[in-house]
């Protein structure tokens, strides 16, 4: 069987391996498949690489009337399946959530400040599942609330610790993540699962170990990092120590596909370090622990559109000053075009979302304000 398996491979490989960029390089490893992808896109029949994105209207902080209804801030965003869409705040003592329609018009505002049934302290995630129901979460809290999309307060669910929600899919199974920081006083453990809707049963995915700052001699900043997606019906793992590689999995967490892509290492600059290194006093002994590796890990954040694609955040700049380049792979993993989007921080929960033909990016604008952008995706 594993010699059928290797024959079956190798014959895949060779049949990839043409000059022609039409023709995806494909091989199999332990009964997985996996498609190479080189610098340039493929390019397939049928299959359009090419996206135009046309700016329909932005929700921007920087207009005064957002200013007056309380909205002051944009922590992170989602958009339900009628194409509303909602923005949560980080930290306020009024509204967290602000629900606008599919043109921007504001629709009102729910999920308020406190310690009582439906009050948050901090805004951390805002989900629209779908059975109509909108997630609101405090990272700081073993719980989240669900609310109507009318911002009427349905009910709490406890979790058996501190969890962050990814996803969650249509049979209830929910994509989470967490971070140990006690079992090992080395190392802080981050741990990616799927469980089921009462959180009893878990399934770990993923465990990543890096130093825990406390302890450690020094830390290597660049060094290696993870980015987690999902689709409907599939999961998506990025772990840059292997490289360019993202692992799809299916709603049980198998394995059934790997991407990996060539790519162009980008240097760690000098002018990041020094301000990277400015918040340290001189002779701070937390100074002396940092150091950098010589380039970024290949990835940043990702997400995926309606029809499977997956768009990949690297760290190449992108067209405009503040844009990143984003490589579009399709439902088959072959990598078939870029993208630029202006994204503010790809260190918060969710930044960029692709759904009903649009493309919903979280910018900084020129001025420093905020702005949720939407954008008409056109496939050329």
């Amino acid at each position: 069987m594993k010699k059928l398996c290797f024959a079956l491979g190798a014959i895949m490989l060779l049949v990839g391996c043409g000059s022609n960029r039409d023709r995806v390089e494909k091989t199999l490893e332990n009964g997985v498949e996996v498609v190479f992808n080189h610098l340039e896109p493929y390019q397939i029949k049928g299959e359009s690489g090419r996206l135009r994105l046309e700016k329909q209207f932005s929700i921007d902080l920087e207009n005064s009337e957002l200013l007056k209804i309380g909205l002051t801030d944009i922590e992170t965003f989602d958009i339900d399946s009628d194409g509303m869409i909602y923005v949560i705040q980080w930290h306020v003592k009024g509204d967290y959530i602000y629900k606008f329609d599919g043109n921007g018009k504001f629709l009102g505002s729910f999920c308020r400040y406190g310690q009582g049934p439906g009050e948050i302290e901090w805004g951390g995630i805002v989900m629209a599942v779908g059975d109509g129901e909108i997630i609101a979460k405090d990272p700081s809290k073993r719980k989240f609330l669900v609310y109507s999309r009318d911002g009427k307060f349905l009910r709490e669910t406890p979790l058996p610790n501190v969890l962050e929600i990814e996803a969650r899919f249509d049979d209830g199974t929910y994509l989470v993540h967490w971070q140990d920081q006690f079992s090992d006083p080395n190392n802080l453990i981050d741990h990616v699962a799927l469980c089921d809707s009462t959180f009893a049963s878990m399934n770990e995915i993923l465990l990543y170990k890096f130093p825990n700052a406390l302890r450690a001699e020094k830390i290597v900043v660049g060094e290696a990092t993870y980015i987690i997606g999902a689709s409907k019906d599939r999961i998506f793992i990025g772990d840059s120590r292997r490289g360019y590689e993202i692992e799809v999995r299916d709603r049980t967490g198998r394995i059934v596909r790997k991407i990996r892509k060539a790519y162009t290492p980008v240097n760690i600059d000098e002018k990041f370090k020094t301000v990277y290194l400015a918040r340290f006093r001189d002779g701070d002994p937390w100074k002396s622990k940092y150091q950098f590796a010589k380039s970024w890990p290949p990835f940043r954040y990702m997400f995926t559109d309606d029809e499977g694609r997956l768009f990949v955040m690297t760290r190449e700049p992108g067209a405009k000053p503040g844009e990143f380049t984003y490589d579009i792979f399709d439902k088959a993993g072959a990598f078939i075009g870029r993208t630029s989007l202006g994204n503010s921080d790809p260190y918060h929960p969710r930044t960029a979302v692709a759904m009903m033909g649009r493309i919903y990016s979280l910018n900084n604008s020129d001025s420093g304000y905020k702005e949720l952008v939407v954008y008409k995706a056109i496939w050329e």
